[in-house]
């Protein structure tokens, strides 16, 4: 079903952008280096508790002291994916689904029309269309690879460009429904799903969504964006990226929160608070 949904999108690629097909094949294409999906063991579900590594960039640290993995969609190996399971660690795929980095396999496979202003954090990515059915449908493409590689969920990010200057007339209620199809479709996929971004939203979005991460909620003073999740029982994480063990695990502490130490690079090193 996959294959014929690609090919019957290729002609409206081209379109649209120029771009070539193969793009779009090689995103939602299973890793080769993947086991079948048969043989791939599941690390579980994202669970209350659960310590937390997040790393984006570097040499894969496999012997980290955590629990639950985040690491890229396009840059680990099903390989990897695998022996973190034979660890017993859960490992999700980080997603970019509401902007456009440049530099990714599929980058070519997005409408010129689709990629609005830069993100003023991160000015080489730029906010997509969300209501565009060929950003919805490279973004399906992502989960299905995301799958075949033997991922157990997602980490999606850029969830609130209407709320930005993203150059695109987005609604609250287009970004609302762009945000809960994604949970469909990655459920679909029996993949679980998780925020790191769309808070204005996170009424909405607790229900479907399993578990929520926020960035420096701490150094903000931003951890009540967590509460819908908290009160629906479903897990939530922060990441800091400044100050010292002592403070920041104090700080965690007093709220409940598992909170992670992480360079705002996001590398390897971490340091779990208690």
């Amino acid at each position: 079903m996959r294959a014929l949904l690609l090919l019957l999108l290729l002609p409206m690629i081209g379109a649209c952008s120029g771009t070539e097909g193969p793009l779009l094949v090689q995103a939602g294409s299973p890793d080769e280096s993947a086991p079948d999906a048969g043989d791939v063991p599941s690390g579980g579900p994202v669970e209350v508790g659960m310590t937390l590594q997040y790393q984006l960039v570097g040499a894969l640290d496999e012997g980290a002291e955590a629990e639950l993995f985040v690491i890229d969609l396009f840059e680990r190996s099903g390989e990897e994916i695998a022996r973190l399971h034979a660890r017993g660690r859960v490992v999700l795929a980080y997603v970019a689904a509401g902007s456009h980095e440049p530099w990714r396999p599929d980058a070519d496979a997005f409408p010129a029309a689709t990629l609005g202003n830069p993100l003023p954090a991160y000015p080489d990515e730029r906010w997509l269309d969300v209501r565009d059915p060929t950003v919805r449908q490279l973004q399906r493409a992502r989960m299905e690879l995301a799958r075949d590689k033997g991922f157990d969920g997602l980490v999606l990010t850029g969830l609130d460009a209407y709320g930005r200057d993203s150059g695109h007339a987005l609604s609250a209620d287009d970004q609302l429904d762009y945000n809960l199809w994604l949970a469909a479709q990655a459920h679909a996929l029996a993949l679980s799903v998780g925020l790191a971004s769309a808070w204005a939203q996170a009424e909405a979005l607790a229900p479907e969504y399993d578990f929520a991460i926020h960035i420096d909620c701490l150094a903000e003073n931003r951890c009540a964006e967590l509460e819908p999740y908290r009160r629906a029982g479903r897990p939530v994480f922060d990441l800091e990226t400044a100050g010292t063990p002592e403070d920041v695990c104090a700080q965690a502490a007093s709220l409940g929160l598992p909170v992670t130490l992480k360079r705002a690079s996001f590398d390897a090193w971490l340091h779990t608070c208690p």
